[in-house]
């Protein structure tokens, strides 16, 4: 599994450190406390599993990671899996020491598994989503393993309460 798909078009090895360069370079989030940018700083791979984190700049400016009641890292674990003659990405992300959100993406599909947003069971009071510009760039990521997918499969990402039906893939 040197090249996945549509990755052969850019001729870069998904092991490669310049399949970095094909993640989205910042995710703007928006939560309870407000909205915050974090930049991709890490990329690690051992395949089948890639893990990747984002940061924000809090202690650049402050000297004090938890001076606004944010964590400072998103991390995304993407595992790569084979099934039948197609295969999909099992993806967990944490923001802090909380998962917020577990959903697996295949062709044409997206199957949420755990969800930590807006009405949440786990946690229906926290805020925390993406914002647009995010979530495009998160749809664009996927879709060049060729998945085909639309921004309507990222609706559960969203800050718009009523985008995503919470009680979906068993109310999670």
């Amino acid at each position: 599994m040197k090249y996945i798909k549509t990755f052969e078009s850019y001729k870069i090895p998904i092991t490669s450190q310049e399949a970095k360069n094909l993640l989205p370079k910042e995710l703007s989030i928006q939560t309870s406390n407000g909205e915050f940018t974090l930049k991709v700083t890490d990329y690690i791979v051992n395949l089948p599993k890639i893990y990747t984190a984002y940061h924000q700049s809090t202690p650049e400016i402050t000297g004090d990671v938890l001076s606004d009641g944010e964590p400072d890292y998103l991390c995304i674990d993407l595992n790569f899996m084979r099934v039948d003659k197609e295969f999909e990405i099992n993806v967990e992300l944490t923001y802090g020491d909380a998962m917020m959100f577990e959903f697996k993406v295949s062709k044409g599909n997206v199957d949420v598994f755990h969800y930590n947003g807006h009405g949440s069971k786990f946690d229906p009071d926290y805020e925390f989503s993406f914002k647009e510009e995010s979530i495009e760039e998160i749809l664009n990521f996927f879709n060049r393993f060729g998945f085909g997918l639309n921004r309507e499969h990222f609706n559960f990402l969203d800050s718009d309460k009523t985008s995503y039906d919470t009680t979906k893939n068993g109310g999670q």
